[in-house]
């Protein structure tokens, strides 16, 4: 034997014995477990993972067990039994890695399969405990929806002043403020729900905010309801800022970024009725969101904004550029639209009517065409 390979099968074993020993009876009834369980055998599998908990030398392992009996339960429909699978794992394990998942699981089987008022205090309950929790997000949506549903929007606001203010200085003061703000909007308190919006942009900046772009997006919609368009602009030139500042490490195209940038070119052609800006930004969504699916249209956008504007050339060099970069874009085939040099190939598929109609000035609503991009 070589000494490499020697070598090799010393450090495999020093490996494997450094490696934490879950014990043996555990290992045997999880194994059972696992297997009753893709075998469809739910009611075994529940017995398994039990006696994997019964016999398990780590917390973290009883726990993922325990879970895992409730988790069978619910597969095979007894939510009796699941329910007291879970209220075992919360009894034996309060702080556990698996008590947080599980009193959210327990609320949502008390909903669906009990008493459904006590489900949501129950759901309440998890959250105000669990605000680092990955389902509290989900939970204070799933809240609100409940309490509207109850009480219409004013429900909606009472709950955030009084319940929900157990929840301020957590994760999730973020995600009652933008669901009040949200209401407000649906009451027809606009300036009240931007006011909401941009307080939270602020008071959540990005990156500690998760909702800070949806925020800025959603009050810059406000603002046009409001006929503020300068303000909306600005809303969104904020949530832009921030990418083009930034220079820390990591991906920064977040989802909000080229649809901002392309909104705001929409909102100087259509509402500002400035071409020139409307013409500068949507080539920004070119030529700064490599990345974007928006790029064919802003490229289209912003051919026909030169062709309006009498700059047949730079209609043209655009109008080149998009079926050079985009041959496969349905604005691609209609390029002669927006300059009279450039002709149809013979065999090329013809330009769709919805877009002739909407570059010679007429309304039409574009079809969903999963073929085309």
């Amino acid at each position: 034997m070589s000494a490499r390979r020697a070598f090799g099968f010393v450090l495999a074993w020093w490996l494997v014995g450094c490696g934490p020993s879950l014990g043996d009876a555990y290992e045997r009834s999880f194994a059972a477990g696992q297997r009753a369980h893709h075998a469809g055998r739910y009611e075994d599998a529940a017995k398994s993972y039990e006696e994997a908990a019964r016999v398990a030398e780590r917390v973290k392992d009883r726990d993922e067990a325990l879970f895992l009996v409730a988790r069978m339960h619910e597969r095979r429909g007894a939510h009796a039994e699941a329910k007291v699978a879970l209220q075992k794992l919360a009894e034996t394990s309060p702080d556990g890695p698996r008590a947080g998942r599980a009193a959210f699981e327990l609320a949502d089987l008390e909903i669906e399969h009990g008493d459904a008022e006590r489900g949501y205090a129950m759901l309440f309950d998890a959250t105000a405990k669990h605000t680092k929790n990955g389902l509290a997000r989900r939970a204070v949506k799933r809240l609100v929806e409940h309490e509207r549903e109850r009480g219409g929007d004013e429900a909606v606001l009472a709950w955030a002043k009084g319940p929900a203010r157990i929840l301020r200085n957590t994760d999730l003061e973020e995600n009652v403020d933008y669901e009040t703000a949200l209401a407000l909007e649906r009451l027809g308190r606009l300036a009240e729900a931007r006011d909401t919006l941009v307080a939270l942009s602020q008071a959540h900046p990005y990156p500690f905010g998760t909702l800070t772009d949806d925020a800025l997006w959603h009050a810059s919609l406000i603002e046009e309801k409001l006929g503020r368009y300068e303000a909306a602009i600005d809303h969104l030139r904020t949530l832009l800022a921030v990418r083009e500042s930034s220079h820390l490490t990591g991906s920064y195209e977040r989802p909000r970024y080229s649809p901002a940038q392309m909104r705001v070119a929409e909102l100087y052609r259509d509402r500002l009725h400035d071409h020139r800006a409307a013409r500068r930004e949507l080539h920004k969504v070119y030529a700064d969101h490599p990345t974007s699916v928006l790029r064919d249209d802003a490229l289209w956008a912003e051919a026909r904004l030169a062709r309006e504007d009498g700059d047949a050339g730079e209609a043209c060099d655009l109008a080149e550029r998009l079926r050079k970069d985009f041959s496969d874009s349905r604005y691609a085939r209609c390029a002669h639209l927006v300059c009279d040099e450039i002709r149809p190939a013979p065999n090329e598929k013809p330009c769709a009517g919805y877009i002739e109609r909407e570059a010679s000035g007429q309304k039409d609503e574009a079809p969903a065409d999963p073929g085309e991009n």
